[in-house]
This record gives C-alpha cells, sequence and structure tokens, in this order.
C-alpha cells in the first residue's frame, strides 16, 4: 500500500518545485554539532509469529429426515498460527469424517485446502466413498409422495483444484473432477427406471473446467464481514472416457455483515445446472443439511435448482449463539423454465457451541421444517 506523502507544516510556505528553498541564516556550530555522530541504532526486526496448528475432534449421534438415526465421527486439523488484527485469514486445513446411519448409510470423506505464497495460489480436494440407499421421486417440482421409488447409490468421487490470484482477491484456476457411480434397486416402471431409461446404470466419469472465485471474507473459517463469489463449470466429454456425457455449472455468492459485536448475518444465493446425461447422484437437488434445511435432500430434483437463504448469528451467552434461518428456491428443467410457480420455503432454529475462543470454529444443531418435512441437522463450522 502506497504511504501518504508528507505534508508541509502548517506555517511552512509554499515553494515551486523549481523554486529554490528560501534563504535561511546558519545558526552557529554547537558543541554537539562538533562532536562525534552517535553510531545508528539498528531497528529491531519483527519475527514472524511461528507456525501453530489446531485440532477438533467431534463424536455425534443425529437425525435427519435422509438418514433417520445416525452415527458421525471426524477429526480436523488447521493452521492456526496469530495474524495481526485486521489480516484476512487463509489457513490450510484437513478434515476426514466417517458417517454411518440405521438405513446402512456409509459415507467416509476427506476434504483439504492448502495456500502458497501468501495465499497467492490454492489447492483444494474433496473425496468420499459412498453407499448410500436413498429415494427418487421423479423430475420435477411437484413429484407426488407416492411416486417415491427406493434405491442405492454406490460410489467414489474427488475434485481437486487450482486457482491463482489474478489481481486483489479475485482468482482464476481449474478444477478436475473424477468419479465412479452406481445405481441399483427401484421399482419396475418406477422413477429410478423411467429416469435410467435414457442415463447409464453405472459408469465413470471424467470432467475438467474453469473456475472463478472472488472472496473478501476477513475469516475463512468464520466470516464476520465480507463476501465470497465463485463460478465453476465442469464439462463430461466421452473424449475423456466418461460414460455420462453432460456439463455442470455453478454459481455461488455468499455475504456476510457484522451487526455489532455478537450478531452476524449470513445470506447465500446459489445456483446449480446440469444439461446431458446426468449421473442421478448428480443431479441438482433441493434440500438436505446446508441448503433449504428442513426439505429432504432430493425430495425434488431436476436439471436446474436455485435458492436463497439468509441466517442470523447472535452470540447469547459464554460459548454459546443461535441462528434463526430461511430459505426458498426450487427446481426446473431448464433455464428458460425459471419461475416463480410453487416455491419451496423452510426455516428454523441453529443452537450453535464455539469449540475454539480464538475462533469461530462452530458445531451446531439445527432444527428445520418445511411445509411437508422437518429435520435436526449437525454440522461443524458454518452450514454456508
Amino acid at each position: 500500500m502506497p504511504t501518504p506523502a508528507a505534508q508541509p507544516a502548517p506555517d511552512a510556505p509554499e515553494t515551486s518545485p523549481d523554486a529554490p528553498a528560501p534563504a535561511t541564516p546558519a545558526p552557529p556550530p554547537s558543541a554537539a554539532a562538533t562532536a562525534s555522530p552517535a553510531p545508528p541504532v539498528a531497528e529491531k526486526a519483527v519475527t514472524p509469529a511461528a507456525p501453530r496448528w489446531d485440532w477438533a475432534v467431534f463424536p455425534i449421534v443425529f437425525y435427519a429426515p435422509e438418514t433417520s438415526l445416525g452415527f458421525a465421527a471426524g477429526a480436523a486439523i488447521f493452521d492456526d498460527t496469530p495474524r495481526p488484527a485486521g489480516e484476512q485469514r487463509r489457513d490450510d486445513s484437513l478434515a476426514m469424517a466417517v458417517q454411518a446411519t440405521l438405513r446402512r448409510q456409509y459415507q467416509v470423506s476427506l476434504s483439504a485446502v492448502k495456500f502458497w505464497a501468501d495465499a497467492r495460489f490454492q489447492l483444494t480436494e474433496d473425496a468420499a466413498l459412498v453407499r448410500y440407499p436413498n429415494a427418487f421421486w421423479g423430475l420435477g417440482d411437484d413429484t407426488p409422495e407416492a411416486a417415491r421409488d427406493a434405491f442405492t447409490q454406490s460410489g467414489a468421487f474427488s475434485r481437486v483444484t487450482f486457482a491463482g490470484r489474478l489481481v486483489e482477491k479475485l482468482y482464476l484456476g481449474a478444477g478436475l473432477t473424477t468419479a465412479w457411480y452406481d445405481v441399483a434397486g427401484g421399482a419396475p416402471g418406477g422413477a429410478v427406471d423411467a429416469y435410467l431409461q435414457a442415463v447409464p446404470t453405472s459408469g465413470a466419469a471424467f470432467g475438467v473446467g474453469p473456475i472463478l472465485r472472488r472472496d473478501t471474507r476477513d475469516d475463512a473459517m468464520g466470516a464476520h464481514r465480507g463476501s465470497i463469489s465463485s463460478f465453476a463449470a465442469t464439462f463430461f466429454p466421452a473424449a475423456l472416457g466418461s460414460t455420462y456425457h453432460f456439463a455442470f455449472y455453478e454459481l455461488d455468492h455468499r455475504s456476510h455483515f457484522s451487526l455489532g459485536a455478537r450478531t452476524v448475518l449470513a445470506m447465500e444465493a446459489y445456483g446449480a445446472y446440469a444439461p446431458g446425461q446426468v449421473p442421478l447422484a448428480e443431479l441438482p437437488a433441493l434440500g438436505g443439511g446446508s441448503r433449504l434445511r428442513g426439505y429432504y435432500q432430493g425430495r425434488y430434483r431436476d436439471h436446474l435448482y436455485v435458492m436463497g437463504q439468509l441466517e442470523c448469528r447472535v452470540r447469547v451467552v459464554w460459548r454459546f449463539s443461535v441462528a434463526p434461518f430461511a430459505g426458498v428456491g426450487n427446481v426446473f428443467p431448464s433455464l428458460s423454465a425459471l419461475s416463480l410457480d410453487r416455491p419451496k420455503v423452510a426455516g428454523g432454529l441453529s443452537v450453535r457451541f464455539n469449540l475454539k475462543t480464538e475462533r469461530d470454529l462452530n458445531v451446531h444443531v439445527d432444527v428445520a421444517k418445511s411445509p411437508i418435512s422437518s429435520g435436526v441437522y449437525f454440522n461443524m463450522g458454518e452450514a454456508f
């Protein structure tokens, strides 16, 4: 940052850059002036803070509409090196979790992020192994409950992204996705069978595409102010050996506003569009533990999903805080079909506990309700 130019003293006469300075009589030499000059005093070097890592472990029993009763356990480690006040935090982290439910749903997941060169470069990795009995009601925003069709989705998923900073807070990069999908079950003539008439039952997916991100948040782990906007496009062509031929576009914007020392208002606008032969597991799905909590994740699916939500996070006492939230959204077959008909709304209350006093790393239990279902969700970190 450029430093401001030195200002003249209030009573100093202005002079032209080309004009000589006004002459002033030289004072008589003093004893101090004729003495040998004192040696310069060396400035004390500022020593960077030593790297410091912290960790968190969470075992939890939870309930959600998609899972019934379940158990999750995980651990996370993250860079917690002290930073100067006001400096944006961009911390390396690694998290792993294992989940099992009474519906015999199993998942092992890993998530990691690494920064280099004062956060000029960022590498992320998200991976999962899944066996997940689920339900599908067909495509559209008005599928009846009677259309529910049970199936089991299994597979493995990995997505790696690398991005570099173009200008202040703006990053450009690319992502690579590799996955294997398999669908078993579904009633003859049911919703799953009808969808799989035009889409392979199992196979590989290999995709690449650009990512663009702008991030002004004060702390990526628990933002109090600032925003993050991201756009990603991933293409799965036959030339890469992909069994499924489709594209996936994702646009996400999140803003955070500090309303005093104890309150943060968070807002999100999100859209996902997936034209082509989309694996059933990758069809944009309304609901779940992060967006439109209160709906069964996937109760409504289609090629396009748009939604918005807000959450007001209020610290109450000691490490406890609460956060009422609400959202609205819907699914559509295409961009040209966007409308305000039959919006899906949901809301609820989150009760949160801060694990680390120095940082906003929270665990929270969210109780949510929609017109057709309800849910209780557990999460570590923020829902969005």
